[in-house]
């Protein structure tokens, strides 16, 4: 399961209600799952409920498989940043390139 895959399940978990429906700072929102990508791009569509609770196109999503949100219409930026943090700290060898390494400054200990 890519990072993507593992980015969206966890907006289900914490944040949906119902499905893929949830609350935003403006209203009701629910997503549809559109394509994913050869590279495991996840992408589809947001939709927003009105009081009668018809539905009408508000935007979209787009998660990158490496579980970095682009864009996700209705839900904060901050919250979107937190999930593909706790997402990629728990799947490091899905993020080449962020290994943990000592800084380059400060010499290393050598046992006598």
């Amino acid at each position: 399961m890519t990072n993507a895959q593992l980015v969206l399940e966890k907006i289900k978990e914490t944040l949906c209600h119902e499905g893929t429906t949830y609350k935003g700072k403006s209203g009701t929102y629910m997503f549809v799952e559109g394509k994913t990508t050869s590279e495991g791009t996840i992408n589809g569509v947001v939709k927003k409920f009105d009081e009668q609770g018809a539905s009408k196109t508000a935007g979209s999503f787009k998660i990158l498989e490496d579980g970095s949100v682009m864009r996700f219409t209705g839900i904060a930026t901050k919250t979107t940043r937190d999930i593909t943090a706790s997402i990629q700290s728990q799947t490091p060898d899905a993020n080449p390139g962020q290994e943990e390494h000592a800084p380059e400054n400060e010499p290393e200990a050598i046992a006598v």
